[in-house]
């Protein structure tokens, strides 16, 4: 005990879980419970990253709510507790700068967790800014990716993927994997060939009938061991491996795997195939 006794006040107990949960418990006087509810947050999406929960739209959605209601109860908790309360000695660690302490270790880790690697329970965010992969992600689209989808193993055909554009390296592009390395891929009036067979691509849309030679022949090129062959879903107006070539694995920054957030309400939730 300091020696002073003091009664707590809720809306500060309140407005300190606010800031960070736990840290109004802290503030009553219940110390482990706080340290319980400070702790939470923080492991949480690490649980839903190591689990891969969050790989999916609906275990994404789970995350959210699982973090909001430990945010909630500690609100509530920390206020109804303190206004209960009765004047009480206070304890060594009831004290201003510890309140700060913990609110500064608060932010802190969101910011370390999310703000340095974009990444939130194993997933990273991505807007998309042009209508190359239409139909299958709209301008404007805000997918959740997996940034450690290619960890050890390089891409598989038909995979959407998320990658440095090789002539700016500032530039993130989604476009779809076509052909892997080694593989040969040739496109004669628009339809794709690899390996001498033709390619079966339900997702693609073609806008403009006409027969551009350059972007609607190529080839036929063979893969470079360590690259990929990309091509955008909307063949007549995507900047894409006909124009650069192939794609280095490296460049790879994870595979797209659903929308979050759209302009059109019902595409929330689409898983990208």
């Amino acid at each position: 005990m300091t020696g002073q006794n003091k009664k707590r006040n809720p809306f500060i107990a309140a407005f300190l879980s606010l800031l960070a949960p736990g840290a109004g418990q802290i503030y009553n006087g219940r110390g482990t419970l706080g340290i319980v509810l400070l702790a939470v947050p923080v492991a949480l999406p690490v649980l839903w990253g190591w689990a891969g929960w969050a790989r999916r739209f609906s275990g994404f959605v789970e995350f959210i709510l699982a973090e909001v209601a430990v945010w909630l109860f500690a609100i509530v908790h920390a206020f109804l507790q303190a206004r209960r309360a009765k004047e009480t000695g206070l304890k060594r660690y009831q004290r201003t700068v510890v309140y700060a302490l913990i609110v500064i270790f608060s932010i802190g880790s969101a910011v370390l967790l999310f703000g340095t690697r974009r990444t939130l329970a194993g997933v990273s965010p991505y807007r998309i800014v042009s209508p190359s992969m239409m139909p299958a992600i709209q301008t404007g689209d805000l997918l959740m990716t997996d940034p450690m989808a290619y960890a050890g193993h390089g891409p598989k055909r038909g995979d959407l993927v998320v990658f440095v554009y090789p002539r700016d390296p500032a530039k993130r592009f989604v476009d779809r994997v076509i052909a892997l390395e080694g593989e040969t891929i040739e496109i004669k009036d628009k339809q794709v060939f690899v390996a001498g067979q033709p390619l079966q691509e339900h997702y693609k849309i073609h806008q403009d009938s006409g027969l551009d030679s350059e972007r609607d022949s190529f080839g036929p090129f063979t893969v470079p061991a360590g690259h990929c062959f990309v091509l955008g879903d909307n063949r007549d107006n995507s900047l894409d491996g006909r124009y650069w070539g192939a794609l280095p694995l490296a460049n790879l920054r994870g595979k797209a795997l659903y929308v979050y957030w759209a302009k059109d309400k019902k595409r929330i939730g689409l898983a990208l195939k």
